[in-house]
């Protein structure tokens, strides 16, 4: 997880990559420095060593710095927030819990300690520090009702965590993690006209965030709003061109809505990036499937790099046994269709394929095993395709959403 940090003073740290954004906070500088000289360097040391992966040495200075019997809140929090950046969660609590002990009136060591909780995966406890935090300020109750949101969400609690994120989201709704998490709720409870107002109004008040802007046209194309969708996406790509989940929207966008010369020109041209999403070699290979396009080797090769970088990849096995399947190859598709229904038991395209190609291969029960879960099956490739992409974009988003302003 990557600091995004929530300081005393408005300050916004730069998102980077996939990863899930942790808001922590940063107390003033006005309070008591401690006592102990010996106190004072440690939690520069502390980052120090786990700037050098010494994370074993890191763990040493935390417990050097919690015996001493007296210390700063600013010092506490640079120690805990110093550990979380690094994922190391347990030792961030330690920091944060000394800090709510010793502070018990001062917003930032609940909010703080309630983060590393929700890191630990310790969703009943996150819940009980930040309900108990002090608010004295609209902003810090503002704040507390956005990170409440964000636990009950982790914690299905969905009602709970819609009224409280789009309270936070009205009273402050230039935070871009307010209208992200917000708008994440919205989706996953189908909720797309919703979702694409949120984001909308997100994105109008951070015209710089790519994630927002992902969202809007990721809640369009979930909407049915393909058009709208495909504008959003081309205006993303314009302001950030290597960003690969927006060129794997509008290239999946454009798939569906059945234009695959635009669909393939945008695969093609987001895999000759320096990384692109793995999931652009299976559109590229879906797509050439879809033209009837005998590329056999470029099919297997773009299916190949894909499976080895999707854990369980049912699509692109789906995908590969028909291209073996097309070329005779029958043990290899077999293996491809097996493989695709083990990952995905409820792909429908999966068992059909694999009764076809046992019953060619003579293995008559298992072809009627197969063909009886097909008839079990009610939706087609493309609608569990969708559905499938749908849960990697949710994903994505999921992951850069961040815990805090």
């Amino acid at each position: 997880m990557q600091g995004h940090y929530r300081r005393s003073r408005p300050h916004k740290a730069a998102s980077a990559g996939l990863l899930l954004v942790l808001s922590l906070t940063v107390s003033p500088a006005v309070f008591p420095q401690s006592d102990s000289a010996s106190a004072a360097p440690l939690d520069q040391q502390i980052a120090a060593s786990l700037a050098r992966g010494d994370r074993g040495h890191a763990a040493d200075l935390l417990n050097q710095l919690l015996a001493e019997p007296r210390l700063a809140s600013d010092l506490l929090e640079r120690a805990g927030i110093a550990f979380a950046e690094k994922g190391l969660y347990s030792e961030a609590s330690r920091a944060f819990e000394r800090s709510v002990r010793d502070y018990p009136s001062l917003f930032e060591g609940y909010y703080n300690l309630a983060l590393a909780e929700l890191g630990l995966d310790r969703l009943p406890q996150a819940l009980k520090v930040i309900e108990e935090a002090p608010h004295r300020s609209e902003e810090e109750s503002t704040a507390r009702l956005y990170l409440r949101g964000k636990i009950e969400a982790s914690l299905g609690q969905m009602q709970s965590a819609g009224q409280d994120l789009a309270a936070a989201f009205e009273k402050a709704p230039g935070q871009e993690n307010y209208a992200l998490d917000l708008g994440l709720v919205d989706l996953r409870a189908h909720a797309y006209p919703q979702a694409e107002r949120v984001f909308a109004r997100g994105s109008d008040l951070n015209p710089q965030s790519p994630y927002l802007g992902l969202g809007l046209a990721l809640a369009q194309f979930l909407g049915g709003r393909t058009s709208q969708s495909v504008e959003s996406a081309r205006r993303l790509l314009a302001a950030a061109p290597d960003f690969s989940p927006a060129r794997l929207l509008l290239g999946f966008t454009l798939y569906f809505d059945g234009n695959l010369d635009g669909a393939r020109e945008v695969a093609q041209e987001g895999l000759k990036r320096g990384t692109p999403d793995p999931y652009l070699y299976y559109l590229d290979a879906a797509i050439l499937q879809k033209q009837h396009v005998r590329e056999y080797a470029r099919i297997l090769a773009d299916l190949s790099v894909a499976e080895k970088n999707i854990p369980g990849c049912a699509l692109c096995y789906v995908a590969s046994g028909r291209s073996h399947e097309e070329q005779s190859d029958l043990p290899a598709a077999l293996s491809d269709f097996q493989k695709a229904v083990q990952f995905a038991p409820d792909l429908s395209e999966g068992w059909y394929h694999l009764a076809s190609v046992s019953e060619r291969m003579g293995k008559t029960t298992e072809a009627a095993q197969a063909r009886a879960h097909f008839q079990q099956m009610k939706e087609n490739l493309d609608e569990r395709e969708k559905e499938i992409m749908r849960g990697v974009f949710l994903q994505s988003l999921g992951a850069q959403g961040s815990t805090g302003p």
